[in-house]
């Protein structure tokens, strides 16, 4: 079985470092022994968690993140409500 595809590099349009504000399905990523990487479990990251975005997804409506550590794909519309904030917070200023 082939590992999962990255998705081609994406410019992401968005702060780097981003606080959730609920609670957000993550897949964690894992390294094993060899270097290599695969999919673990779904969890989820807490309301509040800081997520810093490290690069593209497995595919266009993902994106990588770091939190606590360990790196995720996390779905993009889970931080679209913190973009439309960050945006609401600049043009109110």
């Amino acid at each position: 079985m082939e590992p999962a595809v990255l998705a081609p590099l994406l410019s992401v349009p968005f702060e780097r470092t981003y606080t959730l504000g609920k609670n957000v399905s993550a897949i964690q990523i894992l390294a094993a022994e060899d270097g290599s990487r695969r999919l673990g479990l779904i969890t989820q990251l807490p309301e509040g968690a800081q997520v810093d975005v490290g690069g593209p997804g497995f595919n266009d409506r993902t994106v990588k993140v770091q939190c606590g550590g360990s790196s995720y794909f996390i779905f993009l519309e889970d931080l679209e409500p913190a973009r439309k904030r960050a945006a609401s917070a600049v043009t109110n200023s």
